[in-house]
């Protein structure tokens, strides 16, 4: 028989698979169709009756930015939907909640991609928890005849969701942990600033992103969000809200590609800190104070991965030596002669990669760490620097969204993986798990993972086990870290 459940809209019908129950496609809010386009979202209807909740919904409009497959054909601005795994749905279970925030840039990706599968967690005793938010123009518009934020408000609207309802699926309101990465990982470092998150999370897990503005970058502000959403408007031929709200779906998707900052000025390469899409301090619902969401008791765990740059610079690509100077000089801005010095041993691709990740993750990592250390907070870093035999293949290594797969436990491509990534992941989903349940990240069978101390930093480097470490600052970090001092002041 298909198990059943009971949130507060109505019944749910899923059905069990390995061991597993699963229940896809649910509404936690209101369709933000029609009139609701750029709205806060809404309480979802309740229903009659069963609904059945066995097949994802559909993605949120999109051209690019999903990591993975998305298991969906179709896309709709009707996309506020989740999907749970879990052991049990019994309410008295309190299985720690694992609540994952998928990335893409804020343009593409999805709750149903398919290395976001909860299987694996629920087996180990979490009740896992993917879902889709409004992506692009849909989600980050900031304008006064609208608001701003949109994505930001989804991601309440699911948090509070899973407060009222997740006993329903054995989950523990009170031990939610929150976990992303890339575009994710911001999200998560946004609810931070947000005073109606607190209370909504009890752990979050920062990964790959989310993380200080890149020192070379300007600084995000509501005018300059503004003029992107003008530009937007013109490009649709309305500046009316009623108008506006009224244009086809694919017209809005298509300018908001266009308006997106995917596409790299003349002589550069792409990089994240060129995107526009993104939450903005509108003071109301995400504020300038860092920490308006993130009550003292609740932990934080972070990190990177060794060449998240190789995700964006893919190996087969080329890179002549002029794109190595273009770049230096652009991310290395007053800094460029310290910064070419520290790259000066490396061939150009690699040099490319170090200063891309460095520039745009590690050093960005680097000044949270201390912002983070100055506010006496209690958190946890690590590295993630696994190369698995098909990534040395591609020469892809340890890129951008490589530690998903582990944490996950989708590593199900035999020829790109071997024993030791298999052995890796059960050790890596151990240590979120412990996190989520406890606020400690541990290693089985050894010594949980250091607080990070700004007197002795020490953080987890995951190769092919795991290795505690000083917290490693190069030369290129330092010289990065340097323009950002420089811009202080």
């Amino acid at each position: 028989m298909a198990p059943r459940t009971v949130v507060e809209q109505g019944e749910l019908e899923g059905f069990a698979e390995d061991s597993i129950l699963k229940f896809f496609g649910i509404p936690y809010a209101a369709s933000p169709v029609g009139e609701r386009r750029w709205s806060a979202p809404a309480a979802p209807a309740s229903w009659q009756g069963v609904r059945v909740a066995k097949h994802f919904a559909p993605a949120c409009p999109q051209t690019a930015g999903a990591s993975f497959d998305l298991r969906v054909a179709e896309q709709s601005e009707d996309c506020l939907y989740l999907n749970v795994w879990t052991e049990s749905n019994r309410p008295d279970a309190n299985r720690p909640v694992l609540v994952w925030f998928h990335g893409g840039g804020n343009l593409g990706g999805a709750g149903s991609e398919e290395a976001f599968d909860g299987t694996t967690l629920a087996k180990q005793g979490a009740t896992v928890v993917t879902f889709n938010y409004r992506l692009g123009a849909f989600g980050f518009l900031a304008h006064p005849s609208f608001g701003a934020n949109f994505a930001v408000l989804d991601h309440l609207a699911l948090l509070r969701w899973v407060k009222t309802n997740i006993g329903a699926f054995g989950g523990d309101p009170n031990l939610v942990t929150i976990f992303g990465q890339s575009a994710g990982a911001v999200a998560i470092r946004t609810l931070l600033a947000c005073p109606e998150a607190k209370g909504l999370f009890h752990r979050a897990i920062i990964q790959s992103a989310g993380f200080e503005r890149a020192a070379f970058a300007p600084p995000l502000s509501y005018q300059r969000a503004q003029q992107t959403a003008e530009a937007l408007f013109t490009k649709l031929g309305a500046h009316d809200p009623a108008a506006l709200r009224g244009v086809p779906t694919d017209a809005v998707k298509q300018a908001s590609h266009a308006l997106s900052g995917v596409f790299p000025p003349p002589g550069q390469t792409h990089t994240p800190a060129n995107l526009n899409w993104m939450p903005i301090v509108d003071g109301s619902t995400v504020t300038d104070d860092d920490f308006a969401g993130w009550p003292r008791d609740v932990p934080v765990l972070m990190g990177c991965v060794d060449n998240e740059a190789r995700y964006f610079l893919k190996p087969s690509g080329t890179y002549p030596s002029i794109v190595l100077q273009t770049m230096i000089k652009t991310l290395g801005a007053s800094e460029a002669p310290a910064v070419e010095e520290a790259l000066s041993d490396l061939a150009p691709y690699e040099a490319l990669d170090k200063l891309f990740s460095t520039a745009i993750w590690l050093e960005p990592m680097l000044e949270t760490v201390r912002k983070f250390a100055a506010s006496d907070r209690r958190f946890y870093c690590y590295h993630f620097a696994r190369a698995a035999p098909g990534a040395i293949a591609t020469n892809e290594l340890a890129k951008h969204t490589a530690e998903i797969r582990y944490i996950f436990g989708t590593l199900a491509d035999r020829a790109y993986y071997d024993s030791t990534d298999q052995r890796l992941a059960a050790i890596m989903q151990y240590a979120w798990l412990s996190f989520a349940r406890t606020g400690v990240p541990n290693t089985p069978g050894g010594a949980a993972w250091p607080r990070y101390d700004a007197a002795d930093p020490r953080m987890a480097w995951i190769e092919d086990g795991i290795a505690i470490r000083d917290f490693p600052v190069t030369p290129l970090m330092t010289a990065i870290n340097k323009l950002r001092e420089r811009n202080r002041h």
